[in-house]
């Protein structure tokens, strides 16, 4: 019987030997060419997905960014949107690397075509604005990203497009839509949106202080910081009457308007 040793030094065995070597190796440094540098072990294999998005979280949660970043863009230049809002939340910060706002909103953009609703929010925060003189404003596409943001569950979304929609940078006014969304949003939670309505009450014709002051008073229970110095401007001015009413407007808020 042939032996296992003979077996394995046969001729026919070192011819495949040969000829299989330049490849194993050529697989080997490609490999190595895909392993995330300073990553040990079974660390060649940590950036493929899934093992690489929890690799690169870990990384980012234990404060490690110069791992983190680079983990989380060959991710997203993989595909992988959750990477993408990652890769634009550290570009933006500047976390593991330079500030890049440009950078930033490319990763959010892309996160954002694969439906990733809170990368939309964060592409329409930037391009509202800019961030000159590196990002230009784009107030149509901020307005359309907040849209997809707020369809998506983001309540401050809905603010920021009402607030949008009321200046007119989403387009033409719309007050109508505004004010819904904007009731929309303080019905969910959102101070900011209380805050909001509650100017638009003063702005009014005549100026409802009673609305004024529950919802400046309710923004500010709710921790939106400037509804706290309106509610002292209109504390100052009002009667006992009127914050008693106030007290009672604000448990029918949320209720439909004209009930």
């Amino acid at each position: 019987m042939m032996s296992d040793r003979k077996f394995a030094q046969g001729p026919g065995a070192r011819g495949l030997g040969r000829r299989l070597a330049p490849r194993c190796a050529s697989l080997a440094v490609m490999v190595a060419m895909l392993a995330p540098a300073g990553l040990a072990g079974t660390a060649a294999w940590a950036w493929t997905p899934p093992q690489g998005y929890a690799t690169a979280a870990h990384a980012w949660e234990a404060g490690d960014y110069a791992t983190a970043r680079p983990l989380f863009e060959r991710l997203a230049r993989a595909g992988d949107a959750r990477a993408a809002f990652y890769a634009g939340v550290m570009a933006e910060q500047g976390q593991g690397g330079a500030t890049d706002p440009v950078a930033a909103a490319d990763w959010y953009r892309a996160a954002a075509a694969a439906g990733h609703v809170r990368a939309a929010f964060n592409l329409a925060r930037l391009l509202e604005d800019g961030v000159p003189p590196a990002l230009a404003a784009d107030p149509a596409q901020a307005a359309r990203s907040y849209a997809q943001a707020a369809a998506g569950g983001i309540v401050a979304a809905d603010t920021a497009l009402a607030l949008m929609q009321l200046n007119g940078r989403a387009g033409p006014v719309d007050a109508p839509a505004a004010q819904a969304r904007l009731r929309r949003a303080a019905a969910t939670g959102d101070g900011a949106a209380d805050h909001a309505l509650a100017l638009r009450a003063l702005a009014g014709d005549p100026p409802d202080m009673v609305e004024a002051l529950a919802r400046a008073r309710r923004a500010s229970l709710r921790g939106h910081q400037p509804a706290g110095a309106l509610v002292d401007r209109l504390n100052a001015a009002a009667d006992p009457a009127l914050s008693t009413a106030a007290d009672a407007r604000m448990t029918t808020l949320d209720q439909p308007a004209g009930d």
